[in-house]
């Protein structure tokens, strides 16, 4: 009796430090479950917080918001007056000098925030409208049409802006590419067609300038800036007599001043707050 009660009581005590141990265990349990849900949500805030940052902030495209040193996707707007003349050649009786054309594109770029400004790299293509002039010589009974028509340009552009004051920044840069246009001569004597040309023509294109940029937000910028933009010469073939003939070819070319009102949005595909 007294080995089974000896026994029992073993029994009942190992039972007993069990459930003393178990409820130990439980309370450092309960501890440590606390402790690791506080980690947790911390954890979890610190994913939250990080993930608003990587939606305002972060992505291939936009690295920051506000901050300087950092960068900015963008896209813009252009529409402007050209000031053109067209087949600016020595000597040449088919120049149509300073004529006022509608010119209108886009642009898309990035921009790097520095302190002092930013540095702006950008894909520029624009269209213009045609540029024409009508020559007559009564006597002669010669009445001429020289045009270009369908004007186009694409170009790779660098710009600088520079802090000034306040929300007012100025700029400077070029850019380089190609343009190109539809060169066009139709001549009658009469009603007998005696000289014609209607030829694609295409070449190398730059352009340099400035500007003033009034930063409306830090997500919208209006630019008005004045280029220079040439477009290098072009041999274009000729016919003469009826049924016309190839007669060689005359040279052709296109410059520009440029006064241009441009409107970018910043990080366009982000949702304005």
């Amino acid at each position: 009796m007294v080995s089974i009660s000896g026994w029992g009581n073993m029994v009942n005590t190992h039972s007993n430090a069990g459930n003393v141990n178990f409820l130990g265990n439980n309370q450092l349990f309960k501890q440590f479950r606390l402790v690791g849900l506080c980690v947790l949500s911390l954890l979890g805030l610190t994913a939250i917080n990080a993930v608003q940052a990587a939606n305002e902030c972060d992505s291939f495209l936009s690295c920051c918001d506000t901050g300087k040193n950092c960068r900015q996707f963008y896209l813009g707007g252009i529409v402007g007056a050209d000031f053109g003349t067209l087949n600016k050649v020595p000597g040449n009786s088919t120049v149509v000098p300073n004529d006022s054309l509608f010119t209108a594109g886009g642009t898309v770029g990035m921009r790097y925030l520095r302190n002092d400004g930013a540095w702006r790299f950008e894909f520029e293509g624009r269209g213009r409208e045609q540029i024409a002039d009508r020559l007559t010589d009564s006597t002669l009974g010669f009445d001429a049409t020289t045009a270009a028509r369908d004007g186009w340009s694409t170009m790779v552009n660098i710009w600088r802006d520079y802090s000034i004051v306040g929300d007012i920044d100025v700029y400077a840069g070029g850019g380089i590419g190609a343009g190109g246009y539809r060169s066009v001569v139709t001549g009658f004597t009469g009603p007998i067609p005696l000289i014609e040309s209607n030829e694609n023509v295409s070449s190398f294109a730059w352009q340099a300038g400035g500007g003033l940029i009034y930063d409306v937000s830090n997500r919208m910028a209006i630019d008005l800036g004045y280029r220079f933009f040439a477009l290098g010469d072009n041999q274009a073939n000729i016919r003469v007599g009826l049924p016309p003939v190839p007669a060689g070819s005359y040279l052709t070319n296109y410059s520009a001043s440029e006064l241009l009102l441009t409107i970018r949005i910043y990080e366009p595909f982000r949702r304005w707050r």
